[in-house]
């Protein structure tokens, strides 16, 4: 075929005008994704895929519009002009048939090669681009936020508490929004007193947008300054100062949520505006106890638990109808208890957690920190398994996404023996405040009695990284080398995280048995009685199985919190062939 007659076919068949329009059309539907999906927060990935997707459909374009024709009876094969007079026509047919053939191989080839890009290349491309960064990164292509804590601006500097209860309410409020990714309380507050950029804060978290701002308290006033600024460029999207009295605050509260949605509702699917107003709404002196309470307890500090039982029991006499308060109560008794010596003065002080948490759950039958308290207590303070159970799920379904809600059901799981759900409820609980050192340090725990020591390494660094005081998890770290057999790196990290029974146990299977039992001696003289089932687990690792059962039998006579571990606990993993440790289970209502 000459060049002319090539050209001429190619007119006759409209390859121009089919190249020329898929051109034109292509350009234009660039041009949009461009400049549309950004604004709605589309990944890049998906832009990279509409072009290269335009890119490979020209060449699939053209070879159909050889091939076909479109007419009004529909799509037909296009007629081969008359054969020129050179060619005899049975090689002219031939020809033909061949031509066919390979623009349709052609095409074939073209179309396989646009879904293998779209099927493997983009998804690793998105896949890369979610993570590559970190968790942080994960979350920016929706809309999110992180609420920092509010500042205190009064005067004398005594506000923080009711600053930080504002700015843990306003998180709240916004979590309610199904289609805003929210960052968790300790994320968001682990740059309280910090000179962070919010460009830097928004990596960090992983969000699109932060609100900050400032609480002030004078005489029966209140003023509250808010602002919400876009992570990308740091301009505000929207501010506002309220001057309105006490009694306001969860009107505030609600004009502030409702605020944030609107300035981000471009972003959203439509959504109805957040609301704090509950069946029940206390007193601005009620709600102040409140806070002051949950802000002591939220410190993880023994000192201060009296305290917050103090200032929950003051909510409740100002309102005895105040759920979250009697919620609140239950917790601060329990965690109260655990630091007493006088078996009576315990048990007391746990009977009136489970009093408070009851009747948190009476009067807030949709609360989920009612359900979660119950939960909690039922399980570590009366050893009701299944009880707990349906405590702790009912908080989760109540509040998804609420961390604690996510660590204290992962926490119940790994008691039961159920450790990849227990590690799935965790995991979650590190997405939903991914700087909530405990969940990260439980998951490490659950990780290593799965075996998966790389996991574990990794979970419990990330704690000390969190929270370089989280002396638990540095220890772990001692007993993953143990399990490990490293007993030389066991050695050194028990012996700096100061840990007697680590270090007996180290000894033991250093050879130094003499050590060993020294060390183990001298820690029970001085344990005995608060610890009874750390030492079965060190007699345990060291196969003295007589020791090891005796001192579990303690251990649940004493109501030992450790006895929580015993399901899961690799330590024992010595005990588990042998018919007394069937009994243990029983005695202590888990599943055998």
């Amino acid at each position: 075929m000459s060049g002319r007659s090539v050209f001429a076919e190619l007119k006759r068949r409209h390859v121009y005008k089919v190249g020329a329009a898929y051109a034109v059309a292509g350009w234009l539907l660039v041009q949009v994704v461009t400049q549309i999906f950004p604004v709605f927060d589309i990944p890049v990935a998906w832009v990279r895929l509409v072009v290269i997707l335009v890119a490979i459909g020209f060449p699939i374009a053209i070879a159909l519009s050889w091939i076909f024709d479109l007419t009004p009876e529909g799509l037909v094969r296009t007629d081969d002009a008359a054969a020129s007079s050179d060619i005899p026509a049975q090689q002219s047919a031939q020809h033909r048939v061949e031509r066919k053939l390979n623009y349709l191989l052609a095409s074939l080839l073209l179309l396989a090669v646009a879904f293998f890009i779209a099927e493997r290349f983009v998804p690793a491309m998105m896949h890369s681009q979610a993570v590559g960064s970190g968790v942080g990164d994960a979350a920016a292509s929706a809309p999110s936020i992180a609420v920092l804590a509010f500042a205190d601006m009064s005067e004398a500097g005594d506000q923080g508490y009711f600053a930080d209860g504002i700015s843990e309410e306003l998180l709240n409020l916004l979590a309610q929004v199904p289609q805003l990714q929210v960052a968790g309380r300790t994320s968001s507050f682990s740059f309280k007193g910090k000179t962070t950029s919010i460009k830097d804060i928004g990596k960090a978290l992983g969000v699109t947008s932060v609100l900050e701002g400032g609480v002030r308290k004078v005489g029966d006033r209140l003023r509250v300054t808010a602002q919400l600024v876009n992570v990308a460029d740091g301009f505000q999207l929207w501010s506002q100062t309220y001057d309105r009295k006490l009694t306001d605050i969860f009107a505030v509260q609600d004009d502030i949520a409702g605020a944030v949605v609107d300035a981000l509702r471009f972003k959203l699917l439509p959504v109805d505006r957040p609301s704090s107003v509950k069946g029940h709404v206390p007193s601005f002196e009620t709600y102040d106890h409140f806070l002051l309470g949950r802000q002591l307890l939220v410190r993880n500090d023994p000192r201060f638990y009296p305290q917050a039982v103090e200032a929950f029991r003051q909510a409740i006499a100002l309102d005895p109808a105040y759920a979250e308060a009697y919620a609140g109560l239950a917790m601060a008794e329990s965690f109260t208890s655990e630091q007493m010596s006088d078996p009576t003065a315990r048990d007391e002080a746990q009977h009136r957690a489970m009093a408070a948490a009851n009747k948190a759950v009476e009067l807030g039958p949709t609360l989920g920190d009612a359900f979660a308290a119950r939960g909690y207590l039922r399980g570590t303070n009366e050893w009701d398994w299944e009880g707990a159970s349906a405590d702790l799920q009912k908080a989760v379904t109540l509040d998804p996404r609420d961390a604690r809600n996510q660590l204290r059901y992962g926490y119940l799981l790994a008691t039961l023996g159920r450790l990849p759900d227990a590690a799935s409820a965790l995991a979650n609980g590190t997405l939903q405040d991914q700087f909530f050192s405990p969940a990260w340090y439980w998951l490490g725990r659950v990780r290593m009695a799965q075996g998966d020591y790389a996991g574990a390494t990794l979970a419990l660094n990330r704690t000390l990284a969190i929270n370089p005081e989280y002396a638990s998890a540095a220890a772990s770290l001692g007993t993953v080398a143990l399990l490990q057999g490293n007993a030389d790196k066991a050695m050194d990290v028990f012996t700096n995280q100061k840990r007697p029974l680590g270090i007996a146990m180290a000894q033991h299977d250093l050879g130094h048995l003499e050590e060993s039992k020294q060390v183990l001696t001298s820690y029970i003289d001085a344990h005995a009685g608060d610890n009874a089932y750390g030492i079965a687990a060190a007699y345990a690792w060291c196969n003295e199985r007589d020791q090891a059962f005796s001192w579990l039998t303690r251990a649940i006579a004493q109501h030992d919190e450790g006895m929580q571990y015993v399901k899961y606990d690799p330590l024992l993993r010595s005990l588990r062939d042998d018919a007394r440790y069937t009994e243990i289970l029983r005695a202590v209502k888990l599943p055998e």
